[in-house]
């Protein structure tokens, strides 16, 4: 368990009161700044940038991962099969590019995109256009330019700089909302009230206290398969049998999360590379542990190091599956809004 896990996952106690106690006076300058801020787009005393295209925000009030990209790619598939024009808008975080907007495509470099926008092209493929820009206002209007009348944003929900039409906040059902606290006392960007003023809330399995509001995503692993299988576009091969000792590698939020998926597939964890959320290793770290035993990552690890072309990586990808009432829900909003906007 790491440090945060035992400060911020942790409702407060004798444990972790002495780290909590100290920072309450931080978070609560940190609520009035933000609270400040959102007055002032909500009064027009910013400015705030309405597109032609609806908007769909898909976002979450803790630092840390919650499964937003799979849901991304769940939706933008079913949104474009239901035959809607659809764009994901990302800030490409930790892509570095030298002009903006960005159309990601498959053969896209991650380290000017970025992991999640290249993991999400790769798996819509045609079915959405992918555009990476950290001006999210500059990124819509590209978007609306190119002819999509659904824009999906990764992230972004305090981004309020750029009005949207339709709100889905994301939780992980185990961990919720930690201790309650708001940074850095706490892992919230926004206050529990916050999800009560969301169209959606999604929990990344089903949880403890449900609401009339909430819809529970379940994350459902794929076999493991090999790096090089999964990047290539061409169709999966050369699994990676149950029962394998393994090497597991999470450059994601809540590792945790992907330790206890790769163990309920069947695979034995001899040891861990945990990078942090976005984080890499180097190329020699993984020849080293590769040498040993297969090193399973998630996919959004897999788009880093997949240019390596080492042996005896595999990838365990994870698709979301939500309720119809989910997509009914988001389907019956879009039609009056689409309906009403591109009336002319």
């Amino acid at each position: 368990m790491s440090f945060l896990d035992k400060v911020w996952y942790r409702k407060l106690g004798v444990m972790n009161a002495p780290v909590i106690l100290p920072l309450l006076p931080l978070s609560a300058a940190f609520s009035l700044i933000t609270r400040i801020r959102r007055e002032r787009y909500k009064s027009g005393k910013k400015y705030s940038l309405r597109v032609k295209p609806v908007v769909i925000v898909v976002g979450g009030i803790s630092v840390g991962g919650t499964g937003k990209t799979p849901l991304c790619i769940s939706l933008l598939q079913r949104l474009s099969d239901l035959g809607y024009t659809v764009g994901l808008l990302s800030r490409g975080y930790k892509g570095k590019s030298k002009e903006y907007p960005l159309v990601v495509t498959s053969s896209s470099n991650v380290s000017e995109c970025g992991d999640e926008p290249l993991l999400i092209k790769l798996s819509v493929k045609d079915k959405a256009t992918v555009v990476v820009d950290p001006n999210r206002e500059r990124g819509a209007q590209y978007l609306e330019k190119l002819g999509v009348d659904v824009i999906v944003t990764d992230d972004g929900l305090q981004h309020y700089a750029l009005q949207r039409d339709f709100e889905i906040i994301v939780i992980d059902a185990q961990r919720m909302l930690g201790n309650g606290f708001l940074l850095p006392a706490g892992p919230l960007r926004e206050g529990e009230w916050r999800l009560d003023t969301a169209d959606i809330v999604v929990t990344n399995g089903n949880p403890i206290e449900p609401k009339s509001n909430y819809q529970a995503m379940h994350l459902v692993p794929s076999p493991a398969v090999s790096i090089e299988s999964f990047c290539s576009n061409q169709g999966f091969h050369d699994y990676l049998q149950k029962g394998t000792n393994v090497v597991a590698l999470a450059g994601i939020g809540n590792p945790n999360r992907f330790y206890n998926t790769l163990k309920s597939c069947g695979y034995n964890i001899v040891s861990t590379i945990d990078t942090g959320d976005h984080g890499v290793v180097s190329k020699q770290i993984l020849i080293n542990n590769a040498k040993k035993f297969p090193v399973v990552m998630t996919a959004k690890d897999a788009v880093k190091y997949a240019e390596y072309k080492l042996d005896n990586l595999y990838v365990l990808n994870v698709e979301a599956v939500l309720p119809e009432k989910f997509y009914q829900i988001v389907a019956s909003r879009l039609y009056d809004l689409t309906t009403e906007r591109f009336k002319d």
